[in-house]
């Protein structure tokens, strides 16, 4: 490859600088892993970087990126990379480094796609320097950008790969952050007791590699899965060892954090006094982060650390801050807090009435937050599975190493005195008791997974053999009754038999369908479309359908000049024709039906509205469940399988759109479409 060499000397600003002056880029990393951000920040500013060498300039432009990084100043880190990118020679670990660099202040800013396409790119570089420790670091990366976007099982994954590759590695700072991805995925999946394991080791190799705000962190992550688990006392004293190292650096927003979990289990623990100067010093330093959010969670451990001690009339202004704040936020889980605050204050001020109203306000509020988490929940339940059994892998593989390691230092031993030999054999034989119990719950837990395949398989088996019964029941009457010569008209019974068929090949073909998205077998043939057309389209076919069935039609159409999206045209047609299907089969005639379809921002939006009947606020959660059916009776009538909306919503989900059901103005529901425009 030819090289590229980029002018150094520029011209000097400032004149009294010398040439040959220098940086100490050694002291400069020091004050980086002691987060002494700005202290290291200010020693770079006055130099003039050409008046470096290249490498110097270089090694000092990483670490001002690196800091911007830390400091949450994602634009003015991508800004330095951006200039060592256009005034560099790009070898092959330069590329590595810049796009892994990118790709982390890309996750952390939420433009996940461009943070992806930055992984993979130093991921290749990675893998042509043959370099497993910066093969694992990339893994390490991408699992966290799929841990990101909720994708557990590609999270497990990626981190599972990361740990292959970074075996025997004295990198412990990357190290350190592979365990802290997979004690966050654990939380993630409510595996707490296996989080708690991988933070310690993410602890353990942070100390290690001496970087005080990296040990806080993980020390505090530790700390909240104690919290989780109710285990305050063990909480307390991991959040004072993380305050330790964060006391020592500028940290403003996490040590807020910090005293606000350290006053929560304080007043688990009924120790109010504790609980309110600790309250006190996440509201002090929630000032100096200037972070919303932080000022929020402080107000909320100052609110209830009075309350906790009694005393409403110093609670009170506190709580009518929190109430400002919230109202800006507008988060429901920030909201649920308020609320539960502010009847505590109410109760004690004697207002029961107002308290009662903020009691019930904020049960509404934990409601709507439990149904769209249980939604949530649903959707990564497949993905669980896996990642459960990924995780045995790991189990597996972190004991064989350990096995490997416990039979090297038997073998030593060996050589020396009777005395150290007894106690390696002792060693051995706990550690062989303690591989025989991991295995043994090992094949417990695979074989409680295997049951549950089996009866998920045989309800499977039970519903499809349930909705196959009446139709063959009837084909076989008919059958009968045209052997024994019982119909007048023989043109019609044939044409009932033929209905029958027809309808049980559409549920043959719905069970087919579905089977082959649950499995990820169906593949997408996207192709640019003009959106104008596909609306005229849809409102075509969607118009005629509902006259068929004596239904109004309108439509609400409000699509760009030349507006394209890139898209698999058939499987988009299927969800449109089977909704529009099921709008008319369950709308009392004479009824109204009305077609939107708009674009917003990066999404096309599609929207079917009908209206009565609805269905109650319980069964519109179940309707994307197979075979389900509100009234099964009149389903079996219409034809319907049951399986139309899980189609819809599997192939939806497939072309990475959302597909929701709410309840209508029209007096029925409202079934809306997002997709996004690539």
């Amino acid at each position: 490859m030819k090289k590229i060499f980029v002018p150094l000397v520029l011209a000097c600003i400032f004149s009294t600088q010398s040439a040959s002056a220098s940086i100490d880029v050694e002291e400069l990393e020091n004050l980086e892993k002691q987060g002494k951000y700005q202290i290291a920040l200010d020693l770079i500013e006055p130099w003039r970087l050409e008046n470096l060498s290249e490498e110097k300039a270089l090694e000092v432009l990483l670490l001002q990126a690196k800091i911007y990084r830390k400091q949450g100043r994602f634009e003015k880190a991508l800004s330095t990379l951006d200039y060592i990118e256009q005034n560099h020679y790009l070898n092959t670990p330069l590329v590595r480094t810049l796009n892994n660099e990118k790709g982390i202040n890309y996750r952390r800013m939420s433009r996940l796609e461009e943070a992806e396409k930055h992984y993979y790119r130093a991921l290749k570089a990675a893998q042509e320097l043959e370099n497993n420790t910066l093969i694992g670091l990339a893994y390490s990366n991408l699992g966290a950008l799929y841990d990101h976007k909720n994708q557990l099982a590609q999270a497990m994954q990626f981190q599972l790969k990361a740990q292959s590759y970074l075996k025997g590695s004295d990198d412990h700072s990357i190290k350190a952050s592979n365990f802290y991805n997979l004690g966050d995925i654990s939380v993630r999946m409510d595996d707490y007791e296996q989080a708690e394991i991988f933070f310690r080791w993410a602890v353990a190799e942070d100390k290690k590699h001496g970087d005080v705000v990296a040990i806080a962190d993980s020390a505090l992550r530790l700390s909240q899965v104690s919290f989780k688990q109710d285990n305050h006392v063990l909480a307390i004293e991991n959040i004072t060892e993380a305050l330790r190292y964060l006391t020592q650096t500028n940290a403003n927003q996490t040590l807020s954090r910090a005293y606000h979990m350290l006053s929560s289990s304080h007043i688990k623990l009924d120790q109010g006094k504790e609980a309110l100067i600790n309250a006190h010093l996440s509201l002090e330093f929630a000032n100096k982060a200037q972070s919303r959010i932080q000022l929020i969670y402080a107000y909320i451990s100052v609110s209830k650390a009075y309350l906790h001690l009694k005393q409403p009339h110093l609670a009170k202004n506190f709580v009518s801050e929190l109430k400002d704040l919230v109202e800006v936020e507008d988060q429901p889980p920030l909201t649920l807090f308020y609320y539960e605050v502010a009847a505590d204050l109410a109760a004690q001020q004697g207002r029961l009435e107002i308290a009662y109203t903020y009691i019930e306000q904020a049960l509404n509020t934990h409601k709507t937050i439990g149904v769209k988490l249980n939604t949530q929940k649903a959707l990564t339940y497949r993905n669980s599975i896996s990642s459960l059994v990924q995780r045995q892998q790991l189990e597996v593989s972190e004991k064989e190493k350990a096995l490997a390691q416990s039979q090297l230092q038997h073998n030593k031993l060996m050589q020396k005195a009777w005395i150290i030999a007894g106690l390696s054999a002792l060693f051995i034989c706990v550690l062989l008791t303690y591989i025989y119990f991991i295995k043994h719950r090992a094949a417990n837990l695979a074989a409680k997974l295997y049951q549950q395949n089996l009866k998920q398989k045989e309800k499977l088996l039970a519903d499809i053999s349930h909705e196959l019964r009446t139709p063959l029941s009837v084909l076989k009457l008919h059958i009968e009754a045209l052997e024994h010569n019982l119909f007048d008209d023989n043109s019609r019974a044939y044409s009932k038999i033929n209905d029958k068929i027809s309808q049980l090949n559409a549920l043959i073909t719905d069970v087919y369908q579905l089977s082959q998205a649950e499995n990820n077998a169906i593949e997408l043939n996207e192709q640019i479309q003009c959106v104008r057309t596909l609306s005229e389209n849809y409102s075509y076919d969607i118009q005629r359908m509902t006259e068929s069935h004596k239904l109004d039609f309108s439509s609400d159409i409000c699509i760009p000049e030349g507006a394209t999206i890139n898209i698999d045209k058939p499987k988009l047609d299927r969800v449109v024709t089977n909704l529009c299907k099921n709008t008319c089969l369950y709308t009392d005639s004479p009824g109204r039906v009305v077609f939107k379809m708009y674009q917003h921002k990066d999404h096309l939006n599609i929207e079917l509205q009908d209206s009565s009947p609805t269905v109650t606020d319980e069964e519109i959660p179940k309707l994307f469940e197979r075979l389900y059916r509100v009234e099964s009776s009149r389903s079996r009538a219409t034809g319907g399988s049951g399986l139309g909306l899980s189609i819809c919503k599997s192939l939806v989900e497939l072309m990475s759109g959302n597909i929701d059901i709410k309840r209508g103005a029209l007096g029925g529901l409202d079934i809306s479409i997002s997709l996004p425009i690539k």
